[in-house]
């Protein structure tokens, strides 16, 4: 069957060194300035069918890209599209219905030799000549441990070297490799400690494996050799990756979710090719592949909380931006933010945001590296070298607000013909406001609060300090779910702005309401943290804090609840305290002289559909109630978290009631925090009083808060 794709869009991206970074990060590691991209690229789309839900792999071929594809069904085919016109077409592989396509490579000889899965959970190769017959079968389950296969399930890779040997690697506790010739008769098998994440076939001709480091915080590249059987010794550590392609011009091409960087044969460091977000490239499912004429193609998916995943296909050339740039600074952005970038990019015509990272989302960064970057970052602003838009996610909004660097947004909202303020949970709006400004906009929440059953704090008008620990005395300490006494401090540290008054510079950790505070946190034991996910919970937790990201965390634990389910909100004066989580936190530069344009951008974090793939709960009212709806017809992403698949209308309304109570913030000074848990600590030790960690803190922390000032 073939489907025809029209061009959908064609934009030109500028990679090449148009403006340098912003910041110069002189003391931490991954010097992003240190590298530019030296082309730039034009960037075509073209749709593939919204039938795809799922892509497993692409490899490129005369012209055409082709991708193992998957529907919501469960079907599986192999399918190919034509990069100058999109034109989609399924290929007609010798497979039944029943078999399951998990991944295919071409050998030299132009066949096709693909890993299946047959109904009855039988793993075979097999191999089609170039009409689609199949010529060959070999049963896996001869030569790979069942059961593992069985655990790993579709986590399986196929890679084909130069001379035609095959690889099948498979996902487990450790990375198994399973080495065939050209004929399809095993070779030998090899296991490496890290987890896969995928195979691939480098420029050379080798077969790669992807897999963690040692640390299983940063990645590897091992080459399989054939001669003696083994890995070879010049493994390539990757760091940060979220994909690995191989190459034409270079030999590989790593991902790290902001950056795709490209390896010469045997170089240790990558050299960067282009910014993702520049591109107007989706973050989610990605995969890569170049042309030998030096065109890049990149399938990926765009995410939505009530749809499966929507696909298409850039085709990138070299060409030249002519549009104004606005400057955009983060130190290390999520996905979500990075995608929204990478739309605006690709749909305005005017302006394009260039978005500097100190690092990237995946990277592992040490507390010295952190604290180095942002002691840089805040030293190129105060020399006034500030960006148009600042994404203030792990800085101290506080901070910066009382220094006049963010502009006020509420004035732009007002002036915003399509924005209206009723269209959203307002009291977001009021938590995040300081002063009566407005310093930052975000496009979803999460709230924080602690939940618990009624029947447990029946009568309870607030939650305070004091009845939270006639609950741990009661029920035990480890009755609170998801709550340690350093995650508890942080919690109130992030959420309590009583003991710092960022106006006066003056702070209050010796005042008995933080010893008291500090004493509690020291009674709560180490609880274990199965709050999130599809773990089951314990019988004996009497209350939980929780984050809750969407409606199915209510649903969770209104069943565990039996459905008595009570809001406590976080312990504090007395009344509901529910704290809201930004996803984002986007300013405007008070200093920018684009500030129309940086507007441009930062209201598409507040329409309805960006809200709609948000992670979060999103404000828009409208967005909050197609995303719930698909929660209760069971089509949300988040269906994982519950097994049932599906919400209640129940479920909505108190979801909705959560989120429209919340009147507080979260602010992150991650300095602060770290200094004031170091001090705690030693109090959780015992190696010293609560009184005296108190002391230590207030000492310390006033002479951090003066230096801010």
């Amino acid at each position: 069957m073939e489907v025809a794709v029209r061009k959908k869009l064609r934009r030109i991206f500028t990679i090449m060194g148009t403006t340098a970074l912003i910041f110069t990060i002189t003391a931490c590691g991954n010097r992003m300035d240190a590298m530019q991209p030296d082309s730039s690229y034009v960037a075509d789309f073209f749709d593939i069918p919204d039938t795809v839900t799922g892509i497993e792999r692409l490899l490129l071929k005369d012209d055409m890209a082709y991708m193992c594809c998957l529907e919501e069904d469960g079907t599986t085919y192999l399918a190919s599209m034509n990069i100058d016109d999109g034109k989609f077409l399924k290929q007609n592989l010798e497979l039944d219905a029943s078999v399951s396509l998990l991944d295919f490579g071409f050998a030299p000889d132009n066949s096709i030799w693909a890993v299946c899965l047959e109904q009855a959970g039988v793993y075979s190769l097999r191999k089609f000549d170039n009409k689609g017959s199949q010529v060959q079968s070999v049963d896996l389950a001869g030569v790979m441990d069942t059961p593992v296969i069985s655990a790993v399930g579709k986590d399986l890779f196929l890679s084909i070297d130069r001379e035609g040997n095959i690889c099948v690697a498979a996902k487990g506790r450790n990375t198994l490799v399973y080495l065939f010739d050209n004929n399809g008769s095993f070779l030998f098998s090899l296991d490496y400690e890290g987890n896969l994440i995928t195979t691939t076939t480098t420029a050379g001709g080798q077969i790669g494996i992807c897999a963690t480091s040692s640390d299983r915080m940063n990645y590897d590249l091992l080459t399989v050799d054939m001669e003696s059987q083994d890995w070879r010794k010049d493994k390539i550590y990757l760091g940060a990756t979220a994909g690995l392609y191989g190459g034409v011009n270079k030999d590989f091409y790593r991902f790290d979710s902001s950056v795709l960087y490209g390896y010469a044969a045997g170089a240790q460091e990558g050299i960067p090719v282009f910014n993702w977000s520049d591109m107007g490239l989706g973050t989610s499912e990605v995969h890569l592949g170049e042309c030998t004429d030096g065109r890049f193609v990149v399938l990926a998916a765009s995410s939505n909380q009530t749809e499966v995943l929507s696909y298409e296909m850039a085709v990138l050339t070299k060409g030249v931006d002519e549009r104004e740039i606005l400057s955009m600074v983060s130190l290390s952005a999520i996905p979500g933010l990075v995608q929204a970038v990478s739309d605006f990019n690709k749909t305005n015509d005017r302006y394009k945001v260039e978005l500097t990272e100190y690092f990237p989302y995946a990277q592992n960064v040490t507390d010295e590296e952190w604290d180095n970057a942002i002691i840089n970052l805040n030293t190129r602003i105060i020399s006034g070298d500030m960006p148009d838009i600042l994404d203030m996610s792990n800085l101290s909004v506080q901070i910066y607000q009382s220094k006049g660097l963010l502009e006020d947004l509420y004035p732009y909202m007002e002036h915003d013909p399509e924005i209206r303020k009723e269209d959203y949970f307002e009291n977001v709006f009021e938590a995040i406001s300081l002063d009566g400004k407005l310093p930052y906009l975000t496009d979803g929440a999460a709230i924080s609060t602690m939940l618990a059953g009624e029947d447990i704090v029946a009568g309870n008008d607030g939650w305070t300090i004091q009845e939270l620990e006639k609950v741990l005395d009661t029920y035990g300490a480890n009755s609170i779910n998801n709550l340690s006494g350093a995650s508890f401090l942080k919690i109130m540290l992030q959420t309590d702005g009583s003991f710092i008054d960022w106006n006066l510079g003056k702070c209050s950790f010796d005042s008995p309401e933080f010893v008291k505070m500090l004493e509690f946190a020291g009674k709560i034991q180490v609880s274990s943290q199965n709050g999130f996910g599809g773990t089951e919970m314990s019988d004996t937790y009497a209350a939980a804090y929780e984050t809750v990201l969407s409606v199915y965390h209510i649903t969770r634990y209104r069943n565990y609840y039996n459905g008595n389910l009570r809001f406590l909100g976080l312990p504090g004066g007395g009344g509901e305290y529910h704290v809201i989580k930004p996803e984002v936190k986007v300013g405007i530069s008070s200093s920018s002289t684009r500030k129309e344009g940086a507007w441009e951008f930062v209201r598409t974090l507040l329409t309805e559909d960006h809200q709609m793939s948000c992670m979060m709960l999103p404000i828009h009212r409208r967005a909050f109630d197609k995303v719930t709806q698909a929660a209760v017809e069971g089509k949300s992403i988040w269906t994982w978290i519950y097994e049932d698949g599906k919400a209640t209308k129940e479920d909505v309304e108190l979801t909705k009631q959560l989120l429209n109570s919340a009147a507080y913030v979260e602010n992150d000074n991650q300095t602060l925090e770290s200094l004031i848990l170091e001090e705690a600590r030693e109090y959780f030790s015992g190696a010293r009083s609560a009184l005296e960690a108190a002391e230590r803190i207030q000492s310390r922390a006033s002479l951090y808060i003066n230096e801010q000032m």
